[in-house]
């Protein structure tokens, strides 16, 4: 039997019910709006909101899980799984937030118009399938009750971890807007702990699996195909969302895309859709867009025109060289005005990095969202992997 008969015949063993789990899902996502504003905004006396790709991440979950419950099915009647994927990456180590590893010898303007030139010696690809591999982290943290707040009567968590979780997703295009997608995960689970008093506390509760994105620390890799709209993986500027099948068309010089862009942010700082404004600073706002152009399949040309255009922009500044979560070297930047860190590989201009933090109080750190970006590339089908 053929793959795309196997997906089809999953797909039809699929209950309605099912379906309707994953809309849902993804309409509970956060949305664009309000991931936008959150980024640009005061860090004083903001609530931690999911950003909108983990959103994105989190509803696929959800329908993911409900739909391997079909593909069970399939698989009790005979039907052939898809094997492992390649083996995982390096283990997770310290991270330093936003503004750390100051390092006066690097340049801003220099450091980025040098990514844009490594940038543009690309060699321009396609495929069939654009191929990524992305680790996420989600911190568990100890219950404490709000301010008056009376204690549960249930025995609550009383020790903090850090989990960590490697996903891997193919999005192939197919005719109009519908596609075809492929997630496989969680893998390389790890779980960590800042001291051992609270590794000794979790033990203490008889080592319960804790929460990672997608599942639990227990949870065992599962690969699912199914078919949703482009509206999954498209890439948002601002309010917009770029078609994916128009990302390979975005302009590609820094002239063409600076004009494009800054047409997006006239018409967002009218109001964009969904209740969004725009910041006044153009740099921010193409700043907390950078990341989802910088991961979508944009051509050579238009990455390094994006290097260009935030290398001219005053609120953009590298604030040095920094290791990331997996241990990885790169130079971090940031925009004033937002709590935004990206972490750039400063030999192929590869973006590994997206880092963002979340304040209550001014000056004390909430939490974070934290995505590093293992692998991508276009591949010949769903299920390849790109060449090393």
């Amino acid at each position: 039997m053929k793959q795309d008969e196997l997906d089809d015949l999953i797909v039809a063993l699929k209950p309605a019910a099912v379906a309707e789990l994953a809309d849902d899902a993804f309409a509970r996502r956060p949305g664009t709006a309000q991931v936008r504003a959150r980024a640009v905004a005061s860090t004083a006396h903001r609530r931690a909101v999911p950003t909108r790709r983990p959103g994105r991440r989190l509803a696929l979950a959800a329908g993911v899980t409900a739909v391997a419950a079909a593909a069970a099915t399939a698989l009790a009647v005979g039907l052939p799984s898809d094997g492992p994927g390649p083996g995982p990456g390096p283990g997770p180590g310290p991270g330093p937030g936003p503004g750390a590893g100051h390092d006066e010898t690097l340049d801003t303007r220099s450091f980025l118009l040098a990514s844009a030139t490594t940038a543009a010696k690309q060699p321009a690809t396609h495929g069939a399938c654009w191929y990524k591999r992305t680790r996420t982290w989600q911190d568990i943290l100890p219950y404490k009750p709000g301010p008056g707040g009376a204690r549960p009567a249930r025995k609550t968590q009383n020790f903090q971890a850090r989990t960590a979780a490697s996903y891997e997703d193919w999005a192939c295009a197919q005719s109009g807007t519908g596609m075809r997608f492929r997630t496989h995960g969680p893998l390389d689970i790890k779980l960590t702990f800042p001291t051992k008093k609270d590794e000794a506390a979790w033990k203490a509760a008889g080592s319960p699996p804790l929460d990672v994105n997608g599942g639990t620390t227990a949870s065992k890799p599962d690969t699912v195909t199914y078919r949703k709209g482009s509206h999954l993986v498209n890439p948002s500027i601002g309010s917009h969302e770029i078609e994916w099948k128009q990302v390979p068309k975005l302009p590609a010089t820094e002239s063409g895309l600076e004009k494009y862009l800054r047409g997006l942010w006239r018409q967002d700082l009218r109001g964009g859709a969904h209740g969004y404004t725009a910041p006044a600073d153009f740099g921010q706002y193409v700043f907390v867009s950078a990341w989802d152009l910088f991961m979508a399949p944009t051509t050579p040309g238009t990455r390094a025109a994006l290097y260009r255009i935030l290398a001219h922009t005053p609120t953009v500044r590298v604030t040095g060289q920094v290791k990331d979560r997996m241990g990885r070297p790169g130079v971090a930047i940031t925009a004033q005005g937002t709590d935004v860190r990206l972490v750039v590989d400063r030999t192929s201009a590869q973006l590994l990095d997206y880092e963002e933090r979340y304040t209550a109080v001014p000056g004390k750190v909430e939490g974070s969202e934290y995505l590093a970006f293992e692998h991508q590339g276009w591949v010949k089908g769903i299920g390849a992997v790109p060449a090393s």
